[in-house]
């Protein structure tokens, strides 16, 4: 019987542990379906740094900001994302507190935005509204306003909005009427093709623009006009257009203008036209054109300021001018210079002062190792400014093919004496009877020609005058002479 009652009172405390297992595996997994349910998350880095994470949550609406977010002190920078969502629809966002705000709706289905959207968020200053299904008509001056405050809506404090990768063909002229300080605007990855009047007007009304991304919008022109009033613009990347030149609109902001991007357009040369008027630009990018062969004279002479330079990846870049660069060397600025991956072969030695370079890329070329590339790399010190480990090949001549070109000794190269010796005056002495006697058989020589040339030129006008030249026909006055009276 004893037995019997402990083994019922084993299998009680069996089924009582299995009792509480259950309900500790149910409360964990109701904690974590609210873990999974829950719109959002807020993490923090430091007291000055929050995040509200919303991103990748199959939400399609905006959903209510957590009531954590009311504790957040006055002066916190905000970021909150949407990313990777189904959201559709933005509608006007719930009032957010903290200094700088930062959002992103990077990569959602959005195709409307309602009128003062962003209205309760003054101190917004980040939006990213980039991969995603908006239309030009879609984007209007009221979505970007604030409160409305003293019978006029405010402005908001908008620096950076990224409209990448949407489906726009224009901008509204009055788009930026409430951001006053955007500074960074991103169009790239947008059907554009033309830059339309109203498309101007709306960028040329953000004076205060440092960054301006076109690339890969299809436009082949940009209106004179478009930068005028630009005057802070210090960036831009035209790269994956259909230029085939340098806008000529880009002299109007050459006064700030310092970073400049154009490449994978169809250009097919560089010359003195390209880049003129953009004396304060420092970093200049022309890659990728796989239809540029050639760099012409002076073509780099208005860049008085650049200190970078990539002239790179122009698998068809065949020759570029000695004189490139004219009008820069005396006041040479120049420090990186990438002439990787191109299809050139030679350099002039006279190019650039390579030695006040502080690094100098040529890899993926088809050097000839002659004398002129010796000079240059070796003379110059050009081989002191390679990369670790991207030091260019020769291709040529075959016995060098594979070699790198600070290996190279080309013993056919001829060196100059720079030294000089005192002139000696002239003596009679120094004269040798060779010498003589050579001067008086070439003096003999050049007077028995001229005589021999003065009798054929005298036998020659003995014969005209007797049986060539015509005699002048003589007229007589009737009337005067007395033999005919």
């Amino acid at each position: 019987m004893d037995k019997l009652m402990r083994i019922m009172q084993a299998l009680a405390f069996v089924n009582l542990v299995l009792v509480i297992i259950c309900v500790l595996v149910s409360m964990s997994c109701a904690q974590e379906a609210d873990v999974k349910s829950a719109p959002c998350d807020i993490s923090t880095t430091d007291d000055n740094n929050l995040t509200l994470n919303c991103s990748r949550r199959s939400l399609n609406y905006i959903p209510e900001w957590p009531a954590q977010i009311d504790d957040i002190i006055k002066d916190t920078h905000v970021l909150v994302t949407f990313f990777n969502n189904s959201i559709s629809n933005v509608t006007q966002l719930s009032v957010l507190p903290g200094g700088r705000i930062a959002i992103s709706f990077k990569a959602n289905k959005i195709v409307e935005i309602q009128k003062d959207a962003f209205g309760n968020i003054g101190r917004l200053v980040y939006l990213d509204l980039s991969k995603n299904r908006i239309s030009g008509e879609v984007l209007r001056a009221e979505i970007f306003r604030g409160p409305y405050r003293n019978n006029e809506y405010s402005n908001i404090a908008l620096e950076t909005l990224n409209l990448g990768h949407n489906e726009i063909h224009s901008l509204d002229r009055y788009l930026f009427q409430f951001t006053p300080n955007l500074t960074r605007l991103y169009l790239n990855n947008n059907p554009i093709e033309i830059l339309d009047h109203v498309t101007v007007h709306a960028i040329a009304s953000a004076t205060n623009l440092e960054v301006l991304d076109l690339s890969k919008t299809d436009i082949a022109t940009i209106p004179i006009n478009a930068f005028e009033g630009l005057t802070k613009l210090q960036q831009i990347d035209l790269s994956n257009n259909k230029f085939i030149s340098v806008p000529e609109s880009l002299s109007l902001v050459g006064n700030s203008l310092k970073y400049l991007t154009f490449n994978n357009n169809p250009i097919v040369e560089l010359n003195d036209d390209s880049f003129i008027g953009l004396t304060k630009l420092v970093e200049l990018e022309v890659a990728e054109n796989d239809y540029l062969d050639e760099v012409k004279r002076s073509t780099f002479t208005p860049l008085a300021s650049l200190r970078v330079l990539h002239l790179c990846h122009n698998r068809n870049l065949r020759y570029i001018s000695h004189n490139a660069f004219r009008g820069m060397k005396d006041k040479w600025t120049l420090k990186e210079v990438y002439l990787d991956d191109n299809n050139l072969s030679e350099l002039s030695t006279d190019l650039m002062p390579w030695e006040k370079l502080e690094t100098l890329g040529m890899t993926g070329n088809n050097w000839l190792c002659n004398c002129d590339l010796a000079n240059i790399v070796t003379a110059q010190g050009a081989g002191k400014k390679f990369k670790f480990g991207e030091i260019p090949y020769c291709a040529a001549p075959m016995r060098l093919s594979g070699e790198y070109i600070t290996n190279i000794t080309v013993s056919f190269c001829p060196t100059f004496d720079t030294t000089f010796t005192t002139k000696r005056s002239f003596r009679f002495g120094d004269l040798k009877p060779k010498h003589i006697l050579w001067s008086i058989f070439g003096v003999a020589t050049v007077v028995a020609f001229g005589m021999m040339l003065g009798w054929i030129v005298k036998a020659m006008k003995t014969v005209y005058k007797k049986k060539i030249k015509t005699h002048p026909i003589r007229y007589i006055n009737l009337s005067e002479d007395s033999s005919f009276a």
